[in-house]
């Protein structure tokens, strides 16, 4: 090649000519200049396809990368009984099956039978006949069709067992061979197996209720699993709606039970689903819930009972969230009608010693006469509040707690008398 000398304080250095090919008499005779061309033409060449290798094979990386993404399954079971709404994807679960559908070229979910516990396998991406990809302007319909699929068949599904939604968790976690996200179409509510509702009620420590579930081993293993919860709470059929302290407790039982299992991550949706009759015909029992009991007594007294678990949590005195909507009619049946007040709490001998159960009836006692004037009702017609802790009583039923009766004794009870308040 013809190089030209720079000179520099430094050091010399060579630089070639301009073009690539020899100029001048000098270098004619030493190279063609057609032959110097046609190489540097194949040099080009050369460059420019070694360029779209490279880019073709970052192009197949990144496929790789997408397609690796769809591998990590989506697995959707229900528990689909008849105290439920059918199962039905909320508007989050189908953008989750869409963003999964998208992603790559090699999605699919699968489908938990609550009848038999078996999995069937749906696929998400869109492909034309000829098996491959779909990516022209049937790709949005096509992926629709496979949507709607998933639709009818969660539809059809019907539970023909007891409702035992750890049972349902398990037969999700073993539809695949690696963890990926579980979507859980359930109230929550169940009655039977190592969880059964009835018998733990509403007042157990989430965590503690996990760890005993873990410690006696009947949590599934759910390690790198992410689950989402969708439908908790939503009750139908024989069973009553639950008071919204429940449903906090409700979503709080299965988060804690959801980590203890070893879950990645553990999610509720609350995101709006449609509310269908469900198909299944087999009877499943009801879990009690509490709710509030008015008596009228001989005189013209109106007698409240409100249960605890509908205005704290076990073990407080700090009203929760949602109170209001029990002690707001009565404050205003009492204002209207310059009702007299007394206010009474009770304890359960399931929560601590005798001595705590005392002041606890008493301190829920007072946060209920603070909240009845906070709502509008004057403090002069409140004229007694006190607590009488146990008051002897004990909810054992053959040597063991019942949580029923236990429940029964956690109460508020709110006397209205006629007369005019002094």
């Amino acid at each position: 090649m013809n190089y030209r000398r720079h000179s520099s304080p430094q050091r010399p250095f060579l630089e070639p000519a301009r073009g690539g090919c020899p100029s001048g008499p000098s270098a004619t005779q030493r190279t063609p200049r057609s032959a110097c061309l046609r190489a540097h033409r194949a040099a080009r060449l050369v460059a420019s396809l070694t360029a779209v290798l490279a880019a073709t094979l970052a192009l197949a990386g990144c496929m790789a990368g997408a397609s690796a993404q769809t591998t990590r399954p989506l697995v959707i079971a229900a528990t689909a009984t008849a105290n439920e709404p059918a199962p039905a994807l909320s508007s989050a679960g189908a953008a989750l099956l869409e963003k999964a559908a998208q992603s790559g070229t090699a999605a699919s979910a699968y489908v938990v039978s609550p009848a038999t516990g078996q999995a069937a396998q749906f696929p998400l991406t869109p492909r034309r006949a000829d098996g491959q990809v779909e990516y022209g302007p049937r790709r949005g319909q096509l992926l629709a069709q496979n949507l709607s699929r998933i639709s009818t068949r969660l539809s059809r599904e019907a539970a023909t067992g007891p409702f035992d939604l750890l049972t349902t968790m398990l037969n999700a976690s073993r539809a695949t061979a690696e963890p990926g996200t579980m979507l859980l179409l359930s109230s929550g509510l169940t009655t039977s197996g190592a969880f059964d509702l009835r018998q733990v009620g509403w007042a157990e420590s989430p965590t503690s209720a996990a760890a005993a579930l873990k410690r006696r081993g009947y949590l599934p293993n759910l390690t790198g699993w992410t689950v989402i919860f969708s439908g908790l709470g939503q009750a139908a059929g024989r069973q009553p709606a639950l008071p919204l302290p429940q449903q906090t407790a409700l979503a709080r039982y299965w988060l804690a039970i959801c980590r203890a299992a070893g879950a990645s991550a553990c999610r509720l949706d609350d995101t709006s689903r449609p509310l269908v009759v469900s198909r299944s015909t087999v009877p499943v029992p009801v879990v009690p819930v509490p709710a509030v009991q008015s008596i009228t007594g001989p005189h013209g007294q109106q007698q409240s009972i409100v249960p605890a678990d509908l205005l704290f949590a076990f073990g407080s005195s700090t009203l929760v969230p949602g109170a209001n909507s029990y002690l707001a009619p009565i404050a205003a049946r009492a204002r209207s009608g310059r009702l007299s007040v007394a206010i009474t709490g009770e304890a359960s001998p399931d929560g601590g010693t005798a001595s705590f159960n005392l002041r606890l009836s008493a301190s829920r006692a007072r946060a209920v006469q603070y909240r009845l004037i906070a709502l509008g009702l004057p403090a002069r017609q409140i004229t007694q509040v006190n607590g009488i802790g146990t008051a002897g009583k004990s909810c054992t039923a053959g040597g063991q707690l019942d949580e029923t009766k236990c429940a029964q004794l956690r109460r508020v009870v709110i006397t209205l008398t006629p007369g005019t308040a002094s």
